[in-house]
């Protein structure tokens, strides 16, 4: 006889839960009775001395790498008429406190050395910035470095609108007010955008004439990350609030990072959508005024959603950080974790499991066999095989009728395959044609030699191989290549084909090619259009940026665009047009490596140099009317 597995689970489930639900209940029913206060007092009270304990230890480091610092400048081991050595020290600092975010020093002219901690794709990286400033206070240069995690020096940037004056930041004033070691309250850092708190003192020299103020940046997030530690079950929190009643420190990191970045400063407790905490605050500030629940911590209960709730707030007991740390959790977390009566308990849960393994061990006989083969048709799906298995008879009507249900779709997702792959390279073929067309067309009103887009488009492929591009990438393009001219479409024929040089009325239209090239292909959602609409824009922007439209210069100017530049050089020498004759090869070859370092990119010239071999062969396929004596003497 056959029955539906939907009638054997419900009955089997329902008999399992009743007794299991029973019995739980009056187990927990009986030892929540005696233990329960006890036990969730101590639990959150040592859960909120772990928090605040890490929490002071780094805090402290951030103190004592403050006063270290402080002496080595007071004593001139360091200073900052030597930034290069003030870098490398406070990058070490960095290297040894992972949760120091930055270390910097200005002096009283403001002149500023900072370094700070940045995230890298595959490992740590370190940025510096050194400000200098002239005797009438203007700012005489900022400059701003990336090192790796070695502090090798990756690249280098000047700021020529630099904002940023340390003797106008809280901690530069605090710790002059102060006269002392001095600790900011939490805000939003100016550079990293990240919350934090900030550890200042000032640096006098041995004349006891002041030299400066020293900062350690400590990120809130390592307040934070320890709560990820902490096993506090499902609906309880723990969260750390300011003497202004904002969130400093929360689970989810991502709620206090978001609301710096809108309004740099940090979200209230109603603005985090927790309904349960805003309750708990509310709990404690019916029982005790905020921050006056002294040294000893004060507890609370409150209901929320049918839920009874005991919540804990125990302020930090340093008084320059003036913070509550909050922990909640719900009476039933507890009430799984104590069970007194453990004999009771086992008994009743060898006699359960000993009728759920009897019930269930006729269902999972029958059952398994039929879901290894539907597993393995899944898997094979997933895999992209489909592959029919042969279908057995079944007790359960519902298995059966799935495998049958299972090669069904097979069958229909290899029609599918077929037909798709069919659509795709149809898709591929309209689409390469369609931008040679196109490019065809900008040949023709461009007065270009006979297959000029095509000789670029290969000469192109052949370089990026040779520079370690995917053959993907590649072939993306060298299609992409055949619409570096698009732009001309919009330049009037007479420019164009005017036989001698342009005037600069003229060589102004002829600028602004790029830019029409750039409006045509703008907002395209293919990824060779994209590429095309890069190298149509900055074609004709020079490696020094002495170029147009925009006068990029290096490595802002897209790779693809820097191989296009210098084969349609060469290709456009050594062919004539309306307004110059062609020159010799050679000439041609040596002219583009002159042209290395000011208009073009020292690296694409090298790999132009090991390509030409294969690039000269291109050229005699696609040159039919080439003469052999024309080629370089070793190309013959």
């Amino acid at each position: 006889m056959r029955i539906t597995i939907k009638k054997a689970l419900i009955s089997g489930v329902i008999l399992l839960q009743f007794v299991t639900l029973t019995t739980l209940l009056v187990s927990s029913y009986i030892s929540n009775q005696r233990s329960f206060n006890s036990h969730a007092h101590k639990l959150m009270i040592d859960y909120a001395d772990n928090v605040i304990n890490n929490s002071k230890r780094f805090l402290d480091t951030a103190a004592a790498t403050t006063l270290l610092s402080r002496e080595l400048l007071s004593s001139d081991v360091l200073s900052i008429d030597r930034p290069e050595d003030l870098g490398l020290y406070f990058f070490q600092q960095l290297k040894q406190s992972p949760h120091i975010s930055g270390i910097y020093f200005a002096n009283t002219s403001g002149t500023f050395v900072y370094v700070q901690r940045e995230q890298g794709f595959n490992e740590p990286l370190f940025s510096r910035k050194y400000i200098t400033f002239d005797t009438n206070n203007i700012l005489e240069s900022s400059h701003l470095y990336t090192h790796d995690n070695n502090f090798t020096q990756l690249s280098v940037k000047e700021i020529t609108k630099e904002a940023y004056d340390p003797r106008d930041r809280i901690w530069f004033n605090k710790a002059l007010d102060n006269d002392a070691l001095s600790w900011t309250d939490p805000y939003v850092f100016f550079s990293s955008r990240k919350p934090g708190i900030t550890s200042s003192m000032p640096v006098y020299g041995k004349d006891n004439q002041l030299i400066g103020v020293v900062g350690v940046d400590l990120s809130l997030a390592t307040i934070s990350s320890f709560f990820d530690n902490l096993d506090l079950g499902e609906s309880s929190t723990a969260f750390v609030t300011n003497r202004l009643g904002e969130i400093i420190a929360y689970p989810d990191q991502k709620i206090i990072q978001d609301t710096a970045n809108e309004s740099l400063r940090f979200p209230r407790i109603n603005e985090i959508k927790n309904p349960i905490a805003l309750t708990a605050w509310q709990a404690l500030q019916e029982k005790t005024q905020l921050f006056s629940t002294g040294s000893t911590a004060t507890t609370v209960t409150f209901n929320f959603d049918n839920n009874k709730y005991h919540g804990l707030f125990k302020e930090f007991t340093h008084h320059k950080w003036p913070w509550i740390i909050a922990i909640y959790m719900p009476e039933k977390f507890f009430l799984n974790e104590l069970i007194d009566n453990q004999k009771l308990n086992i008994l009743f849960g060898l006699v359960i499991s000993i009728i759920a393994c009897l019930t269930s061990f006729f269902f999972i006989n029958h059952i398994t066999d039929s879901l290894r083969k539907i597993k393995i048709i899944a898997e094979n799906i997933r895999c992209g095989q489909f592959i029919k298995t042969n279908i057995s008879e079944s007790t359960f009507v519902e298995l059966q009728q799935t495998q049958y249900a299972f090669n069904n779709m097979i069958d229909s997702l290899i029609t599918s395959r077929k037909e798709n792959e069919q659509l795709h390279l149809m898709l591929e073929k309209t689409n390469a044609e369609t931008i040679t067309r196109l490019g065809l067309a900008t040949e023709y009103k461009n007065d270009s030699s006979s297959n000029h887009i095509r000789r670029v488009s290969r000469y192109c492929e052949l370089i990026a191989l040779n520079m370690g591009m995917p053959k993907g990438k590649a072939k993306e393009l060298r299609a992409a290549a055949k619409l570096h001219d698009l732009g001309k479409i919009g330049i009037p024929e007479q420019i164009l084909s005017k036989p001698a040089a342009l005037t600069m009325q003229e060589w102004a239209v002829m600028k602004t090619a790029p830019i029409i090239g750039a409006k045509i292909l703008q907002d395209a959602e293919s990824a060779t259009l994209k590429v095309a609409h890069d190298i149509a824009l900055t074609l004709h922007e020079h490696w020094d940026g002495r170029g147009y439209p925009n006068q990029l210069q290096y490595h802002d100017i897209p790779l693809s665009a820097r191989i296009v530049a210098v084969v349609d050089t060469f290709d456009t020498m050594i062919h004539p047009r309306c307004y110059k004759n062609a020159i010799p090869i050679e000439i041609a070859i040596n002219k583009v490596r002159e042209l290395s370092g000011s208009k073009f990119d020292p690296s694409v010239i090298a790999a132009f140099d090991h390509c030409l071999m294969d690039i000269l062969n291109i050229y005699k396929q696609l040159s039919p009317s080439i003469e052999v004596h024309q080629l370089p003497r070793r190309c013959q």
